[in-house]
């Protein structure tokens, strides 16, 4: 399968919900597309001004086109994300996400031409977790997914299982 093809349908799949920005920049680093989905709930009396509770969940999602892809590559793409995008995505200008955070999820998804066995491994064993104020204002996961084009084969951490599968449904549906 081709790489381009793949890469507008995966993001076509994802713009129902998400907000999609091709060509971004997040912090310092340029990635193919970023897919943001905001899920704000909350419970109210009378009026908004009297807020019972909030639980407000995110998924921030780097999308990257990579011909071949390496160990290397995925746990320098994990560092990044986790280390140095966490704060301006999660809690941009804060300390700590504002109250009524629940959860954020910062995902890497690698659309690959060849994924070498090494960097599927690197894929699996990928795992982010943090928790703001002892889970008072949430927490965060990360999660990595890798899917070669070449092979129609998918690759997942732990925590990006359902990922993996809608990478795999998109693949086969061409």
């Amino acid at each position: 399968m081709e790489l381009d093809p793949f890469f507008e349908r995966v993001l076509e799949s994802m713009a129902a919900s998400y907000d999609v920005v091709r060509d971004a920049q997040v912090v310092s680093r340029r990635v193919d597309a970023l897919a943001q989905l905001r899920a704000l709930n909350s419970k109210y009396v009378l009026n908004r001004k009297h807020v019972l509770w909030e639980a407000n969940t995110y998924d921030h999602a780097l999308i990257l086109k990579v011909q071949t892809l390496t160990a290397a590559m995925v746990e320098d793409w994990f560092t990044f994300l986790t280390r140095e995008a966490e704060a301006p995505l999660v809690h941009p200008g804060m300390s700590c996400p504002p109250e009524g955070h629940m959860a954020s999820t910062l995902t890497l998804i690698l659309l690959c031409g060849v994924v070498e066995p090494d960097a599927a491994k690197a894929v699996r064993r990928a795992k982010f977790t943090k928790n703001y104020r002892f889970s008072l204002r949430g927490w965060v996961t990360g999660r990595v997914a890798a899917a070669d084009a070449g092979n129609g084969c998918a690759y997942a951490s732990h925590d990006a299982k359902d990922l993996k599968a809608h990478l795999l449904g998109l693949m086969r549906a061409q």
